[in-house]
């Protein structure tokens, strides 16, 4: 009897000490904001022009007056370059460290402060790359070697190519071109159907799938700015309703922190989607944290 008895009291107490663990966790996740790693990658995105209209790219069924206006011409504003320093400082204070970038659904190249903006991320630690469709690379060599020595990586658009041999051929050009650092290309075969896609005969031919039950990471990885200053969760978050904050009246540090921010990321941390209309309707699959976007992006080619 008494070693049952004692049986039982070791049970109570382990039962206990259960119950204290399950609810220090509790409050450890309400209390998650605090515990927010820092982002791992982040774009700050210099101006707003694409000088190319893509069939799959979702500026192409903007009309908001955000990429195009409601007759459909590209919007063409920049971020302040007083404004892009001062966030640059904000990242700086903050240690990052990680991976940076400076375009969304716009061309880096078109913008003239370009490689003096990724010089400087370069020199405070930072690690840019870039996305190009390549047009104003093509013919300027000089600044083909500047970008290959201040980019980690740079990834190509090939769009426009009829044949195998015309893909290959493009893709030996390009790394001749940019020796130094590493290329990656993105591909018209692998265009998929996006969240705020374009709906033309192209894209309806594609399988269009969502993904309200799955996990993302983007949250809790990833910090977008657009060129008008609105802070973004991802790359869908073509408006920036997920946050709706703007780094113009917040800092970097009290967005990211922000109990806001702390609720979208528990929600897709469990692919509880279905609280957002965005992110039930996101075309993008489960995703992981990883610190390098180059691995965490499957579809770009070598």
């Amino acid at each position: 009897m008494q070693t049952l008895g004692r049986a039982s009291f070791e049970r109570d107490v382990i039962s206990e000490a259960l119950l204290k663990a399950r609810k220090t966790l509790d409050a450890l996740r309400r209390h998650e904001p605090s515990h927010i790693p820092l982002f791992q990658r982040v774009v700050i995105e210099l101006q707003s022009h694409c000088n190319r209209d893509c069939f799959f790219c979702p500026r192409e069924s903007d009309r908001t007056g955000k990429r195009k206006t409601a007759e459909g011409a590209s919007i063409r504003q920049s971020l302040a370059t007083e404004k892009v320093f001062s966030l640059l400082d904000e990242l700086e204070a903050l240690e990052f460290r990680g991976y940076i970038t400076f375009h969304q659904l716009s061309e880096a190249f078109l913008d003239p402060r370009l490689m003096s903006v990724a010089k400087d991320t370069k020199r405070r630690g930072m690690k840019p790359y870039v996305h190009t469709n390549g047009d104003v690379l093509r013919n300027d060599e000089p600044l083909c070697r500047e970008a290959a020595d201040v980019f980690e990586y740079i990834v190509v658009g090939l769009y426009d190519y009829t044949s195998e041999e015309e893909k290959i051929a493009e893709k030996k050009f390009w790394k001749q071109r940019l020796q130094g650092t590493e290329v990656l290309f993105s591909l018209v075969e692998n265009v998929h159907v996006r969240t705020h896609g374009p709906a033309n005969e192209e894209m309806r031919r594609l399988v269009r799938r969502t993904y309200p039950t799955s996990p993302c990471a983007q949250p809790r990885t990833y910090l977008l700015i657009h060129y008008d200053g609105d802070a973004c969760c991802c790359c869908e978050d073509m408006q920036g309703e997920l946050l709706n904050y703007n780094v113009h009246e917040m800092s970097i540090r009290d967005i990211w922190y922000s109990e806001r921010h702390a609720e979208v990321i528990r929600a897709l941390r469990i692919g509880d989607r279905r609280q957002y209309d965005l992110c039930a309707d996101c075309t993008m699959g489960p995703s992981r944290d990883s610190w390098n976007p180059r691995r965490a992006i499957r579809h770009f080619d070598r």
